[in-house]
């Protein structure tokens, strides 16, 4: 229950200053992290891992993460067997590039949606109803 309320906050939340960070294309917007370059870029999905399982239902957490061939680090954060009837799984992906101290900067990110209703196993960017 606990996190059904943060992925609908998160649905809801606008980021406050997200000049050089843009939201990711079929992607919304969940509230953009308050620091934008990490020295451990891992730190933007501790909370959801450290708080895993949360509440009620047959959780599951997969995290992916690479350095692509452009040398971009691509983190993506996917949970389900969520104890909602509407939504299935959520997934967060993060896009960040290193900089010239060696930190990685958070270039691009949003969030996905799948719904438990409707038969339809696509990523959406839209709540479900």
């Amino acid at each position: 229950m606990i996190r059904s309320f943060l992925v609908f906050s998160c649905l809801c939340a606008a980021p406050a200053a997200a000049q050089d960070v843009q939201i990711l294309p079929g992607h919304s917007d969940f509230r953009l992290p308050a620091q934008l370059v990490h020295d451990q870029p891992m730190s933007l999905v501790q909370d959801w891992i450290i708080g895993f399982p949360d509440g009620e239902g047959r959780p599951e957490l997969q995290l992916l993460s690479e350095v692509d061939d452009t040398g971009r680090l691509v983190i993506v954060l996917t949970e389900s067997g969520l104890a909602d009837d509407s939504v299935s799984a959520v997934r967060q992906r993060f896009e960040l590039i290193r900089t010239d101290t060696g930190a990685w900067a958070l270039t691009a990110y949003g969030f996905q949606q799948q719904c438990a209703r409707g038969g339809s196993e696509d990523w959406l960017a839209t709540p479900c109803p």
